[in-house]
């Protein structure tokens, strides 16, 4: 469950939020002016969201090559049939 807390509240009482989010896991939605400014969460966490980001462009530059490779199939082919249709002609 992801709490909210205004940037006042959270800066007058920084080190209990750092606490609860480190030794209790609480995830905290930091507000100003009743908009979304950042989050609050723990250092083990963090680390954690950063290995899913790094693993998900991983992906998706795997995704990419593998698209790339199909068009460059693709055109191969096209070009070989182009070439064996003007010898047949």
């Amino acid at each position: 469950m992801i709490r909210t807390c205004s940037i006042s509240h959270m800066r007058d009482n920084l080190g209990r939020f750092l606490q609860d989010a480190a030794w209790n896991d609480h995830r905290y939605l930091i507000l100003k002016n009743g908009r979304e400014l950042g989050g609050l969460v723990s250092a083990r966490e963090l680390h954690l969201l950063e290995n899913a980001k790094s693993r998900s462009m991983e992906f998706k530059a795997l995704q990419i090559a593998e698209e790339m490779m199909r068009w460059r199939i693709i055109r191969e082919g096209l070009e070989k049939h182009r070439r064996e249709s003007e010898v047949g002609e």
